[in-house]
């Protein structure tokens, strides 16, 4: 569903069905989480909330803190010391990768990635139940390279092409 507009009732009731009150900025959250289909920072979300109604930031602050709480939202650390949120196990049954680009501050979700994660063996491995595993790549984006030109194509340094074309 990330990336694609919620119904009202579907997302009203995907916060009813999480023990949430579904208000009508908490629906607007929702939504946008919905809608971006990646991981925002909270300045970001408070952005694009404020573009279709009023809206503080405690209130956002709240909000966010209630989805993550009830795991409609993960949140994830960045290296810009901002939290970044997306759309949790509720929305999406798949736990997600990301993407940090060191420059821009972009995240992106990397689905494709959670392949390569093996949560049995690191649970094996730790001896534990593993609730879950956050894993955030860091490096350079497609985007920045390319407007540094050809000389930063190659990436921050110790950076490895993969052969699939991705940093």
């Amino acid at each position: 569903m990330a990336g694609e507009a919620l119904e009202s009732g579907q997302t009203a009731a995907v916060l009813a069905r999480a023990g949430i009150e579904p208000t009508a900025l908490r629906l607007c959250v929702a939504d946008v989480l919905a809608r971006e289909g990646r991981a925002l920072a909270a300045a970001d979300i408070l952005a694009r909330v404020r573009a279709r109604r009023p809206a503080n930031k405690v209130t956002l602050y709240r909000i966010l803190d209630l989805f993550v709480e009830k795991g409609l939202a993960h949140r994830h650390s960045s290296g810009d010391r901002a939290f970044r949120y997306c759309l949790g196990p509720r929305f999406s049954s798949r736990t997600h990768c990301h993407a940090y680009c060191l420059r821009c501050g972009r995240m992106e979700c990397l689905p494709a990635a959670e392949e390569a994660v093996d949560v049995a063996a690191l649970a094996q491995c730790c001896g534990m139940d593993v609730a879950g595993v956050e894993v955030r790549i860091d490096g350079i984006c497609a985007a920045c390279r390319k407007s540094d030109g050809p000389a930063a194509a190659a990436g921050p340094p110790g950076m490895v092409d993969d052969g699939c074309g991705n940093p």
